[in-house]
């Protein structure tokens, strides 16, 4: 079987990027005779792509879209995937997207990274449309395949629910001791306001005031569209907080874009992985499923996803906006290690279903079936505008 990944790519570095890239590798793990090319959607069409990627799309240049449709269809694929976030496609609501699907002569499978409570008029509208043109849709939570059903963009039959996956090192990551004098906690990923980490920072000094070996490790660079419009503001502003908060020797910035090996390290030495986000709109989130996976108990703000992964207890919710209630749940825990031991062994439990391993081996199944499937609905018809 020959298989299409649409998604931004490496070197681009973004958690759908990782993602479609560990998808990649874990599917071709599980089935070496399948081959996966990419579609990779980039700002500029003359940046490097990796050998695996087959023909980029250019995100602005809805042309693109087009070719790149009729492409596959040259090239004897069997199924393309379409990992969807809004942001990825030009356009409004990221329409352009349709333009894609609306030339392509393939199954199709799309995985939405997104699932809105209340999408605008726009979004609602697209997602419609390419969820009717897929044979198959996946989300990544039971939470999210509600909302899509209530939503009506695609019905119940035609919606799966596949989990997000994590390396299997995450898994069986040896104790790390890089910090053996101190008690870590920490965050990783793409650094935005929408990250919540000032709050995090703002619950520190009532932590630190009970246990002065605590050491809050911040990993990430500055996210790549943040960098575009605001520059470093944001990283700034939480390193000015640090210092007039006299936070200096209990919080560190590693600023770069870590690699699985690094992150399964920084999460072996973990005691309470932070995930202060500000949005309750996050239906997925890679960096929680991680640290849940590696065994890592959590406090998190209640956005949707956290509020599935952690319903059994690997966890503790708090509110949004309320370093106080943050800092209390923190010090609970350090101040309980039976019961932090209980929330870490329940996120391992957790993290056997989560494995890449078996999350590919589910895909394919999907993916075989879709491309099976002899479907008798219509396909859309092309705009008459071309657009």
């Amino acid at each position: 079987m020959r298989i299409a990944v649409v998604s931004t790519y490496a070197p681009k570095a973004c958690g759908i990027a990782v993602f479609s890239g560990d998808l990649r590798t874990a599917m071709i793990a599980a089935d070496p005779g399948c081959r996966v090319d990419i579609v990779a959607v980039v700002d500029d069409l003359t940046a490097p792509t990796a050998p695996e990627v087959l023909t980029t799309v250019s995100r602005d240049d809805r042309g693109s879209y087009r070719a790149a449709a009729h492409e596959l269809a040259n090239h004897n694929v069997d199924v393309v995937v379409l990992e969807h976030e809004f942001g990825l496609f030009g356009g409004p609501a990221g329409a352009a997207v349709l333009d894609f699907v609306d030339n392509l002569s393939l199954p199709l499978v799309v995985t939405l990274h997104t699932v809105l409570s209340e999408p605008s008029t726009d979004q609602l509208s697209v997602l419609r449309k390419l969820c009717a043109r897929a044979e198959l849709t996946t989300v990544f939570t039971h939470t999210a395949r509600r909302m899509i059903v209530a939503q009506d963009i695609a019905p119940a039959g035609r919606l799966r629910v596949v989990p997000h996956g994590v390396p299997d090192v995450l898994l069986s990551s040896p104790p790390a001791h890089d910090y053996p004098d101190r008690t870590i906690l920490s965050t990783f990923g793409l650094l935005s306001a929408g990250k919540g980490l000032e709050m995090a920072i703002a619950a520190l000094p009532k932590v630190v005031s009970q246990h002065p070996d605590v050491l809050y490790l911040i990993v990430g660079r500055t996210h790549p569209n943040v960098i575009k419009t605001d520059g470093e503001s944001y990283r700034n502003g939480l390193a000015r907080q640090v210092a007039e908060l006299d936070l200096s020797n209990h919080v560190r910035f590693l600023d770069r874009f870590a690699e699985v090996s690094e992150i399964a390290q920084l999460l072996a030495q973990t005691a309470i992985f932070l995930t202060p986000y500000r949005s309750r709109e996050q239906i997925v989130s890679g960096a929680l499923t991680f640290a849940v996976a590696a065994g890592c108990p959590v406090v998190s703000t209640p956005f949707y996803f956290a509020e599935d992964l952690l319903a059994s207890g690997a966890g503790v919710l708090v509110p949004f906006e309320d370093a106080d209630a943050l800092s209390s749940a923190i010090v609970d825990l350090l101040d309980d290690p039976k019961r932090l031991a209980t929330a870490a062994s329940e996120a391992r439990r957790i993290g056997t279903g989560l494995a890449w391993s078996q999350v590919a081996t589910n895909t394919l199944d999907l993916l075989r079936r879709a491309r099976d499937t002899i479907s008798t609905r219509p396909r859309p018809m092309k705009r008459a505008d071309g657009s």
